[in-house]
């Protein structure tokens, strides 16, 4: 038994997501537009990645999210060794480095875009079905009942989504999922909120997205 999420007011960490794409979008273009006399540099590479990532955002494929990691990830080192030198900075070219003779080795300024790394990970679940059960049993969620609903925004460390559960006589309107690292079992901790947001459910739960196997 279980109802699908209805639409949520988007809040200011997504608002940052948006900009933060956005950004990707704009600087990765500004990339290849310096570099059209260079096809062969591998930093468009990077920059159709970053654009891939923005294309898939927009487009609610968010477990697509890895190619923004990738995207960070890649522009962070800058290291140079005689005529060679690594550095796949997108549009903003400063650097930190150390010289060792004809070695040097940092950091590029990108290196702030980790700041967005733990909201770029937990978008993987954004728009995306979650199935969940109960994981440790109380006296309203019980293993062999399944429900569902969609997050669509990120709050601290948790997704948020709108719903209407409803588990025995009482109806829930406001989900919110915080994904546990485990090994084999999918586990989340979860609150349910009812209307009047009394009588809370907060549980742990095994989850799936998008109808994939237990």
């Amino acid at each position: 038994m279980h109802k699908h999420v209805t639409t949520h007011k988007k809040t200011q960490a997504m608002k940052l997501l948006k900009g933060f794409y956005i950004y990707v979008l704009i600087t990765s273009l500004i990339t290849i537009s310096n570099n059209l006399n260079n096809l062969l540099n591998p930093t468009i590479i990077i920059s159709l990645i970053g654009i891939a990532s923005a294309i898939f955002f927009f487009t609610e494929k968010t477990n697509f999210y890895f190619l923004a990691v990738i995207w960070i990830i890649a522009q962070i080192p800058y290291f140079v060794i005689g005529d060679f030198t690594l550095d796949l900075s997108q549009f903003l070219n400063f650097h930190f480095s150390m010289n060792f003779g004809s070695l040097s080795l940092g950091l590029n300024v990108q290196i702030f875009l980790l700041l967005f790394l733990k909201q770029i990970l937990l978008s993987e679940f954004l728009f995306q079905k979650v199935t969940f059960k109960a994981y440790t049993e109380n006296l309203k969620l019980k293993r062999e009942n399944e429900y569902s609903f969609t997050p669509t925004d990120i709050v601290s460390k948790k997704l948020v989504g709108s719903s209407e559960i409803k588990i025995e006589n009482d109806t829930y309107l406001k989900v919110e999922f915080e994904p546990q690292k485990s090994e084999r079992i999918k586990k989340a901790g979860i609150i349910l909120i009812p209307l009047n947001e009394s009588e809370k459910i907060k549980a742990t739960v095994e989850y799936k997205l998008n109808n994939n196997v237990w």
